[in-house]
């Protein structure tokens, strides 16, 4: 689990979506998981659709 642990990083610890912040920290965490394929092309679509929309709810 290290390397995973690694590719993910640690950025989530504590992030609660309710700031811009927080969903940089989110994203920043789910952008790895996509890139090494840990999640489904449709899990990160998904994800991508989400973070676009509670981005815009944020502004």
């Amino acid at each position: 689990m290290p390397a995973l642990r690694s590719a993910l990083g640690n950025s989530l610890a504590g992030a609660q979506g309710k700031t811009l912040a927080d969903q940089n920290k989110i994203d920043k965490t789910m952008a790895p998981g996509c890139a090494i394929g840990l999640y489904t092309a449709a899990e990160c679509d998904r994800h991508t659709k989400v973070s676009a929309a509670r981005r815009s709810e944020l502004q």
